[in-house]
């Protein structure tokens, strides 16, 4: 298990979320094509931000950490674009509005923007014609390719700090065709579902930084050496790891260094295995010291951090409300 990426500050209980992204458009176009993608980027810039709010939203709702989550939405028309280094009247500015809306913090959907390119080629499309014949007319195919990216921030008021910025990116391809360019555009279907889906997946995932999350990773061992080694991989292979460490410590004596360099390294990675990151440590560094070599101190390194992890995990998990992991 690995710590969140955000180390959120205990004492935020209540969160406030405020939109204070700004979209531009374009104002002039060249044809009734590039029109109405326009304005479809409108659209979607509303939904869109509606949607991604919405979801990061009901995911910080599902936290347990936090007693209260509210979206500000009457601070639509006020400015709270706070930046990323805000002034000392800029938090000032944030802890009133912390303080008039019973929250401690503020997380922010900093921007969000749509920008779509088109491509046109020209292609064959079956029609009926009016004798209701299948015909083979020439047509125009259109290719949309949207990016979303959405900012986030989260603003302490209390320690005036800016906790976390991140921003996602997102692209969703359609295409379709039709007997003009704006028939085509017309003919992409479920796009507008797809992009608001993609935008609450996004608010989603942000929220989601806030929690230790589990990866799946993996360690390489030694397999040969001795037959004990052999015995060992196939202990391991059955899960049978008690039986596979009793071999490998049968090694440790070994006359060879390298031998029983290789079965202490061995035990490190069946003791990390089994979550004591203490005597993996131990088994590692008795490895290298019996033969240096530099996949060792790699792994010593890798150790290393998963123990400086850990510390951030615990606490982050008595936060949550787990005291073991």
């Amino acid at each position: 298990m690995e710590p969140s990426p955000v180390d959120l500050p205990h004492q935020i209980r209540k969160i406030g979320i405020v939109n204070s992204s700004k979209s531009s458009f374009v104002k002039s176009y060249d044809t009734r094509l590039e029109q109405l993608i326009a304005l479809e980027e409108r659209w979607l810039a509303e939904k869109g931000t509606e949607a991604a709010l919405t979801g990061l939203f009901d995911e910080l709702a599902q936290d347990e950490r936090f007693d209260t989550v509210r979206i500000l939405d009457h601070l639509q028309d006020q400015p709270t674009d706070f930046g990323t280094r805000p002034s000392h009247e800029t938090w000032k500015k944030i802890a009133a509005i912390c303080s008039e809306n019973g929250v401690d913090a503020i997380f922010s959907l900093a921007s969000h923007e749509t920008e779509t390119h088109f491509s046109l080629k020209k292609t064959k499309l079956d029609q009926m014609d009016m004798m209701r014949d299948r015909t083979r007319v020439s047509a125009q195919e259109i290719t949309l390719e949207t990016l979303i990216e959405n900012g986030w921030r989260i603003y302490d008021p209390q320690q005036r700090i800016l906790v976390d910025e991140f921003t996602s990116n997102e692209q969703i391809v359609a295409s379709a065709k039709g007997v003009s360019s704006v028939d085509a555009l017309q003919a992409i279907d479920q796009r507008r579902e797809t992009l608001i889906a993609q935008s609450k997946s996004s608010g989603s995932s942000y929220a989601q930084r806030m929690q230790p999350r589990k990866l799946e990773i993996q360690r390489d061992y030694y397999v040969v050496g001795t037959k004990n080694f052999e015995l060992a991989h196939g202990k391991i292979q059955e899960g049978e790891f008690q039986e596979a460490v009793a071999l490998l410590e049968e090694e440790i004596a070994h006359p060879k260094p390298r031998i029983s360099s290789r079965a202490c390294y061995n035990l490190a990675v069946l003791s990390e295995y089994n979550g004591n990151l203490s005597a993996a440590m131990n088994w590692a560094t008795k490895s290298y010291d019996l033969y240096e070599e530099d996949v060792t101190l790699d792994y010593i390194t890798t150790l290393e951090q998963r123990q400086a992890q850990s510390d951030v995990l615990k606490a982050q998990l008595a936060y949550i409300g787990f005291e073991d992991f």
